[in-house]
C-alpha cells in the first residue's frame, strides 16, 4: 500500500513538472520574433496585475526591480513611464500577471510583451502595435509560492528577450 501511495505521489510530481515545461520552438521562429526588436537600446517598463490587493503592489515593485536589474546588466537602459502617454513611452516592455485563484488553486499567467512605436487602427481606435509577446504559466501551493514562481517566470522571459536582442545585433 505504501509503494502504491509513493508511486502515485511521484507520478503527480512528475506531471506537475512536465506541465510547467514550455514546448520547444523551431530555431528560425526565434530569429523572426526577435528581428522586430533589432536596434533597441532602451525600454520603458511597466508591470500590470489583474488584482489590486496590497500584496500585489509589492509584487509589481519586485518584478519591476528585477526587470531593471536584468536590463542594466545587458546594457539596455530602463526608463520610467510616469507622466508619459502610451504612444510617447515606446518601446515599452510590459509584464502582465493574470491571477486565477480559487479554493486551493494558485495559478497565474505571466505575459511579457513589447509594444512598438507603430500605431495601428483596430476597431476605429489607435492601438500600439505589439512587436513581441510570450506567456508562461506559474503554479504555486500558496500565495508566497505563487509570487516566487511569477518572479521566476518573468525573469526567464526577460532573459530570453535580452538574449534574442543580442543575437540579432
Amino acid at each position: 500500500m505504501r509503494t502504491l501511495a509513493l508511486s502515485l505521489l511521484l507520478s503527480l510530481f512528475a506531471a506537475l513538472g512536465l506541465a510547467q515545461v514550455e514546448p520547444l520552438r523551431p530555431a528560425g521562429a526565434d530569429d523572426k520574433a526577435f528581428a522586430k526588436l533589432r536596434g533597441i537600446t532602451y525600454f520603458y517598463i511597466d508591470v500590470i496585475t489583474s488584482e489590486n490587493r496590497p500584496e500585489e503592489v509589492d509584487l509589481r515593485g519586485e518584478i519591476r526591480d528585477g526587470m531593471e536589474l536584468e536590463l542594466r546588466r545587458a546594457n539596455l537602459t530602463p526608463k520610467a513611464i510616469e507622466g508619459l502617454g502610451a504612444e510617447a513611452a515606446t518601446p515599452m516592455l510590459v509584464i502582465e500577471v493574470r491571477f486565477d485563484r480559487g479554493l486551493g488553486r494558485y495559478n497565474a499567467d505571466v505575459i511579457l510583451s513589447v509594444r512598438d512605436n507603430a500605431t495601428i487602427t483596430r476597431n476605429k481606435e489607435s492601438v500600439l502595435a505589439q512587436a513581441y509577446s510570450q506567456s508562461r504559466r506559474a503554479l504555486g501551493a500558496s500565495d508566497t509560492a505563487l509570487s516566487r514562481e511569477i518572479k521566476a517566470r518573468s525573469r526567464e522571459m526577460i532573459l530570453e528577450v535580452i538574449e534574442g536582442i543580442k543575437r540579432t545585433k
